[in-house]
């Protein structure tokens, strides 16, 4: 199989994820994986893949989420939020 037509095979299946109603991120996150593995190996995209995970989960965008929703609980819990609003 040559390169346009495994790249439309990709493009059809993406399409058909998201026609199922898979929503279009992981849609594309799966045909990408798999698109990877075809060209490359299975191995090096699973090494891809965990090494993506950890960098985007241990960036300070997410770090910071969890805390900040956490101040927010303490603050109605306290009742300080009802006293500024």
């Amino acid at each position: 199989m040559n390169e346009v037509m495994a790249g439309l095979i990709g493009l059809v299946l993406v399409l058909a994820l998201f026609f199922t109603g898979i929503e279009l991120g992981f849609a594309m996150a799966v045909v990408g994986f798999l698109g990877f593995s075809y060209v490359v190996s299975f191995k090096a995209a699973l090494n891809l893949l965990a090494k993506d995970f950890f960098e985007v989960l241990s960036s300070y965008g997410f770090t910071v989420i969890p805390l900040f929703i956490f101040m927010g609980q303490i603050a109605f819990n306290a009742g300080i939020a009802k006293r500024l609003y």
